[in-house]
């Protein structure tokens, strides 16, 4: 027989123990992860996984499994600050869970912590089998999108399509107190309803376009932003006059000449009495701000004005920090106004005066 080499004799064997033991890994690890797979197939791994994102504080892939399992258009912000306020005190790994399967094949459970119910989620079947699942929250806040017509809009980055859609070709609703509805901007409305908090609405590809929330109700109206001077100063002026009006330091006729004729607001002025104050021996209008200015169409423009009003009749004196949402039309040539909303929180000095001077 041939002399074997000791050391190569060793050395054969010693490959062949490692070839096994790496054969046995390799065995043991594609069995465990095929009792991956399999065990992803289950419900409850869903419910694991969940669990296991809170417990490292990944929001992220909480929130991006969300848009799969119940699509919504809330913000990541808005949907991770109500994730903490239902989750933020407790331990995931003492959470209970009892199910209920529905019609359509998803599955809903239950999550219990210390006995009192925390949220329900919801699970669905992903293509490759395995489970996903989501927090079902309800928000309480409906919101009323008007885009110039044919526009398309995303709310929270996320595509806002036609079954949110409730009117096509309408007339803009802050221009709904005008006589003639033909010189209102055309718009499209759609309706989110059940938002944890207010939307960042945008036109797709598109960045001139920006919103305005209406200061009395919940609409978000698009339009083409601006920041025309000329525009700006419009505005200035004309709240100028209105804010003089109950001062008596600006008369009816004065605030009927920036009005639309015919629509409510110039029908309201023509008929609105100013008695109730005394006329001030010195005023003067100070920190006077036109922002967020919309134009819905090239005849129309809509913004913010804020400004601080000082008067005093020799004996009292009082500073008003005054906040207008102001709609204008532009009518042959000259801006006028076609509506208006009072909010002074508009203003960063809205504190009542009363509240000031018991501060100071």
């Amino acid at each position: 027989m041939p002399r074997v080499n000791p050391i190569v004799g060793i050395g054969a064997a010693a490959v062949v123990g490692i070839a096994g033991v790496m054969y046995g890994k390799s065995y043991i690890a594609d069995a465990k992860e095929g009792f991956l797979a399999e065990e992803a197939k289950l419900p409850e791994s869903a419910i694991t996984t969940y669990l296991n994102h809170l417990k490292d504080g990944d929001y992220e892939g909480v929130y991006q499994d969300s848009l799969i399992v119940d699509p919504h258009l809330n913000s990541e912000a808005d949907y991770t600050a109500k994730l903490q306020e239902v989750y933020g005190d407790i331990d995931p790994s003492k959470v209970e869970f009892a199910g209920l399967d529905d019609a359509d094949g998803s599955k809903e459970y239950k999550l219990y912590y210390e006995g009192k119910f925390l949220a329900t989620l919801k699970l669905i079947k992903s293509t490759d089998g395995s489970w996903l699942a989501s927090t079902i929250f309800s928000g309480d806040k409906d919101y009323t999108i008007e885009v110039p017509t044919g526009l398309s809009i995303t709310a929270n980055g996320i595509d806002v399509d036609k079954s949110y859609l409730t009117s096509t070709k309408v007339p803009a609703s802050n221009f709904s107190g005008l006589a003639d509805q033909d010189d209102a901007p055309v718009v499209d409305v759609y309706q989110l309803n059940g938002l944890l908090g207010e939307p960042e609405v945008k036109v797709k590809g598109d960045d001139s376009y920006g919103t305005l929330r209406d200061v009395v109700t919940s609409t978000i109206y698009v339009g083409k932003k601006t920041d025309d001077a000329e525009l700006a100063q419009t505005m200035i002026d004309d709240a100028e006059i209105c804010a003089s009006f109950p001062a008596q330091e600006a008369t009816a006729g004065q605030v009927l000449a920036i009005s639309v004729p015919g629509s409510d607001w110039y029908d309201r002025i023509g008929g609105m009495q100013n008695q109730w104050f005394t006329t001030p021996t010195s005023s003067k209008f100070s920190n006077q701000s036109a922002t967020n200015i919309i134009q819905q169409s090239d005849d129309t423009m809509v913004g913010y004005v804020t400004f601080d009003y000082y008067a005093t009749n020799g004996e009292v004196e009082r500073t008003w920090y005054g906040g207008y949402q102001m709609t204008f039309l532009n009518v042959n040539g000259t801006w006028k106004i076609a509506g208006m909303g009072i909010d002074n929180e508009l203003n960063p000095e809205h504190a009542d005066y009363f509240e000031k001077l018991n501060a100071g």
